[in-house]
C-alpha cells in the first residue's frame, strides 16, 4: 500500500500533513472532488510541492479525506451499537449520515468515481463490518428484517442519496427523511 510512503516523520512535515488534509476537506466539500491542489495548498497556507511530498497524486489526497471519513462513519457506528436500541441506533447513524452527505459529497463522489479502491477497502470493510454488527443487534432485538444485510442498506441509500443529489436537494431534513425511509423498509 502507498499510504506507508506517504506518511511524514518530521514534526512539521505532520502538522503540514494535517493542515493540508484539513484543507481538503474544506476545499473538497465546498467545491467537489474536482477542486485543484492548488485551491487545497492555498487554503492550507502551503505550497503545492508540500502538499505533494504527502500525497504523490490528487487521488491520493482525496483519499485521505475519504479515509478520514470512512473511520468517523465507523467510529460512530461502533459507538451507537452500545446504545440499548440498535434499531434507533441505526436510524440515528443513518440520519447523521444523510444530513453530513447533504453538506459534503467528497464521499460519495470518491467512491462513486472509484477513486483509490486499493487505499479505501479495508477502511470499506471496517465500516460496514461496523454497520454489520449495529444491524444484526437490530435483528437480534426483532426490528429489523432477518434477511437485510449491510448491502441492502448500501444499495437503497445510494440509490436514494444519487437521486437527492442529482435533483439538486440541498435541505437536509429531506435528506434525513430519505434515510429514514431507506431504513425503514428493512423493518421486521
Amino acid at each position: 500500500m502507498i499510504e506507508s510512503a506517504t506518511q511524514p516523520k518530521r514534526a512539521d512535515a505532520v502538522r503540514n500533513r494535517e493542515r493540508v488534509v484539513a484543507a481538503a476537506a474544506a476545499v473538497f466539500a465546498e467545491h467537489g472532488i474536482e477542486a485543484s491542489v492548488p485551491e487545497v495548498a492555498a487554503r492550507a497556507g502551503v505550497g503545492k510541492a508540500t502538499v505533494y511530498r504527502s500525497f504523490p497524486t490528487k487521488e491520493h489526497l482525496i483519499a485521505a479525506v475519504v479515509l478520514d471519513r470512512l473511520d468517523e462513519f465507523e467510529r460512530r457506528a461502533r459507538e451507537l451499537a452500545r446504545e440499548p436500541d440498535a434499531w434507533a441506533a441505526l436510524h440515528r447513524l443513518m440520519g447523521e449520515k444523510a444530513v453530513e452527505q447533504c453538506v459534503d459529497r467528497t464521499l460519495a463522489s470518491a467512491l462513486h468515481a472509484g477513486l483509490a479502491p486499493e487505499l479505501l477497502a479495508e477502511a470499506r470493510r471496517r465500516m460496514w463490518g461496523a454497520v454489520e454488527e449495529l444491524m444484526e443487534r437490530a435483528k437480534a432485538q426483532g426490528r429489523m428484517r432477518a434477511d437485510a444485510t449491510p448491502a441492502d442498506l448500501r444499495v437503497l441509500w445510494a440509490g436514494a442519496a444519487r437521486v437527492l443529489a442529482a435533483d439538486g436537494v440541498e435541505d437536509p431534513a429531506q435528506w434525513r427523511r430519505y434515510s429514514a425511509l431507506v431504513v425503514d423498509a428493512l423493518r421486521a
